[in-house]
C-alpha cells in the first residue's frame, strides 16, 4: 500500500515539475540560427544591436544619436528600401530646452503597385533612454534592448521577407522614430505633419522592450481585435493575454503605438523580464538574450509572411472589426480565443456544474455544508495571510533598498527571485503539512477543501467577469479541476487528475511569471495570494488522486 502511494506521489509531483519546466521555458531552447540559416537569425540581429548600442544615444547625446540614425539609414538602403529622412526642429525637451529630431522611413513595394496597394508598417524607436536616477546613481542606457531589439528584429524580418518578394501582394513600410523616450515626439510629429507615410497602411507592428530577456509578449492589441487574432494564430510559440491590453490601458505608460492604435489596427510586442535593467546602464550589449530575439522572430516572421502573400489583406479594412475577443496562451498548448458572449456562457455553465457537484456530494453525505463552509474559512484566511506576508516582504525590501513602495515601483531589489522561490516553497510545504494533519481526522477533507477553493475561485471569477471579464487565471484552474473531478466520477479513473495538474501548473507558473515581471517585486503579495489558490487546488487534487477508493 505504501509503495503504491509513494509511486502515485512521485508521478503526481513529477507532472507538476514537468509543467514548471514547460512554463519557464515559455519558448523552447531552439537552435540559434547562424548567418547561413535560411530562417530568422538572432545572431544577425545581435550584430546590428552591437553597433547600435556602442554608446548611449539619447536626446542628451545628439552626435551619438545621429550616428545610429545614419547606420540605420544605410542598413535600409542595403536591403533595397526606398529610404527618406524626415526632420523636425524645435522639439521641447523634458530635460529643458529644445532640440531637433529625425525619423527614418523606408518602403519596400510588392512587384505590382497600385494606388490601393496596402502596407504593413513596422515601427521601432532608435533613441535610447536619457540619464535616469537609479537608487543613488545616475546612469544612461545603451539602448541594446530598448529599442535595439526592435530595430534589429525589423531589419532581420525584412531580410527574410525579401526572399519571397515575388509573391508579395502587399508591401512593407518601416518607420524608425526619434525621441520616443522624450514624449513619443517622432511618432507624434509624423502623424501630425507627415501622415502620408501611413497612407494605405492597414496593419502596424510596434517592437519594443521593457526588459532584456524572457519571451516576447504581445502585450497590446488595438481595439476590435478579432481579425488581428486570426493573423496572430499564424505565430509560432504565441505568448499573449488580452488581460495585458486591459491593464496597459489603465497605466500611464505609452509607446509609439499609442499614438496610432485607435486609427490603424496593430500589435505591440516587448520582452518584459528583468525590469531592474530597464532604462539603466545594464541595458547594454553584454546583457542581450539571443533566445528572446529568437522568440520575436518565431512570432513575427510567420505573421509577416502570411500578411504579405495573402490577397485577403489587400482590403484596407482587413483588420477592422467591431468585436473584441478574449484570449490567453498556455505554453505548449497554444492560443485560446473566446467571444465575449461565449466566454460568459462558459463561466455560467461551469458555475452551475460546480453547484450541482457540491449538491450531489452533500446528497451522498460525502461532504457537508458545514465542512465546506469551514474549509472556505481556511481558504480565505490562507489567501489573506499570503497577500499580507508577500506585501510585507516587498515593503521591507523596498525600505531596505531605499525605494518608494508600490505594486509597480519596487524594481531594483537584488535576489528578489530567491526570496520569491523561498516563500513559494514555504507556502507549499505549509499546505502539505496542513492537509496531512486534517486528513488524519477526516479522510474526506480533501474534497471539502477542494470544493471550497473552487467556490472561492468561482466567486472571484464572477466578480471579475462582471467587472472586466478578464478572469482566465482563476477560471481555468477552477474549470479544469472541476472537470477532472466530474470525469473521475463518470469514468472511475483518477488519471485525469494528472492532466488537470499539468494544465493548472502550466497556467499558474506561466501567468504568475508574467504578472511579477510585468509589475515588479512590489506586487509579490498579489502573486503569493494567487499562488495560494493554485497550491490549494493542486494539493487537494493530489489527495483525491492518491486515494485508493472512489467516493461513490
Amino acid at each position: 500500500m505504501r509503495i503504491r502511494s509513494g509511486y502515485k506521489t512521485a508521478v503526481y509531483y513529477a507532472v507538476i515539475i514537468f509543467a514548471a519546466l514547460v512554463a519557464y521555458h515559455l519558448f523552447p531552447v531552439w537552435e540559434i540560427n547562424d548567418k547561413e540559416s535560411v530562417r530568422f537569425s538572432p545572431v544577425r540581429v545581435a550584430k546590428d544591436i552591437n553597433i547600435i548600442s556602442k554608446r548611449p544615444h539619447s536626446i542628451e547625446h545628439p552626435k551619438e544619436r545621429k550616428v545610429v540614425g545614419e547606420y540605420l539609414f544605410h542598413r535600409l538602403q542595403q536591403l533595397g528600401g526606398s529610404v527618406q529622412i524626415f526632420e523636425y526642429d524645435s522639439i521641447k525637451s523634458r530635460l529643458g530646452g529644445y532640440f531637433d529630431i529625425a525619423n527614418i522611413y523606408a518602403s519596400f513595394d510588392p512587384p505590382q503597385v497600385t494606388d490601393s496597394t496596402q502596407y504593413l508598417l513596422l515601427v521601432a524607436h532608435y533613441d535610447s533612454r536619457f540619464s535616469e536616477k537609479v537608487l543613488k546613481d545616475t546612469v544612461c542606457s545603451y539602448g541594446a534592448a530598448d529599442d535595439g531589439y526592435g530595430l534589429g528584429v525589423i531589419l532581420e524580418g525584412i531580410n527574410q521577407a525579401l526572399k519571397y518578394r515575388e509573391y508579395w501582394k502587399q508591401g512593407i513600410k518601416v518607420l524608425f522614430t526619434d525621441a520616443e523616450e522624450n514624449d513619443l515626439d517622432g511618432m507624434r510629429c509624423m502623424y501630425g505633419q507627415d501622415r502620408h507615410i501611413v497612407e494605405n497602411v492597414n496593419l502596424v507592428m510596434n517592437i519594443e522592450a521593457r526588459g532584456v530577456k524572457g519571451p516576447a509578449l504581445l502585450f497590446e492589441v488595438s481595439p476590435g481585435n478579432r481579425e488581428l487574432l486570426e493573423l496572430y494564430k499564424e505565430a509560432e510559440q504565441p505568448y499573449s493575454y488580452s488581460l495585458t491590453t486591459l491593464i496597459y490601458s489603465m497605466l500611464p505608460n505609452s509607446t509609439d503605438f499609442s499614438v496610432i492604435k485607435d486609427s490603424i489596427p496593430g500589435f505591440n510586442f516587448a520582452v518584459i523580464d528583468n525590469l531592474k535593467y530597464y532604462h539603466t546602464d545594464r541595458d547594454n550589449y553584454s546583457n542581450i538574450s539571443l533566445k528572446s530575439l529568437q522568440h520575436y522572430g518565431l512570432q513575427l516572421e510567420p505573421m509577416i509572411y502570411r500578411y504579405l502573400i495573402s490577397s485577403k489583406y489587400s482590403d484596407p479594412d482587413s483588420f477592422r472589426s467591431e468585436s473584441d475577443d478574449l484570449f490567453f496562451t498556455l505554453p505548449s498548448l497554444g492560443l485560446f480565443v473566446f467571444s465575449k458572449t461565449g466566454y460568459v456562457l462558459l463561466n455560467v455553465g461551469f458555475g452551475i456544474l460546480a453547484l450541482l457537484a457540491v449538491a450531489y456530494l452533500i446528497f451522498l453525505k460525502r461532504i457537508s455544508v458545514a465542512g465546506v463552509v469551514k474549509s472556505l474559512k481556511y481558504v480565505l484566511s490562507f489567501f489573506i495571510c499570503s497577500f499580507v506576508a508577500g506585501t510585507l516582504l516587498a515593503l521591507c525590501a523596498a525600505l531596505i533598498n531605499g525605494e518608494e513602495f508600490g505594486f509597480t515601483s519596487v524594481k531594483y531589489v537584488e535576489y528578489d527571485h530567491i526570496m520569491m522561490i523561498t516563500m513559494e516553497l514555504i507556502l507549499f510545504l505549509w499546505t502539505l503539512i496542513f492537509f496531512r494533519m486534517r486528513e488524519r481526522r477526516d479522510v474526506m477533507f480533501s474534497y471539502s477543501f477542494m470544493f471550497a477553493t473552487q467556490l472561492f475561485m468561482l466567486l472571484l471569477s464572477l466578480v471579475l467577469c462582471v467587472t472586466v471579464l478578464e478572469n482566465f487565471f482563476l477560471f481555468v484552474p477552477f474549470a479544469v479541476s472541476l472537470t477532472a473531478f466530474v470525469v473521475s466520477l463518470l469514468v472511475r479513473n483518477k488519471l485525469v487528475y494528472l492532466l488537470s495538474a499539468f494544465i493548472i501548473s502550466v497556467m499558474g507558473f506561466s501567468f504568475l511569471y508574467s504578472l511579477i515581471t510585468a509589475l515588479s517585486f512590489g506586487s509579490f503579495g498579489i502573486l503569493l495570494s494567487l499562488s495560494c489558490l493554485y497550491i490549494n487546488i493542486l494539493v487537494a487534487q493530489y489527495y483525491c488522486y492518491k486515494r485508493n477508493c472512489f467516493i461513490i
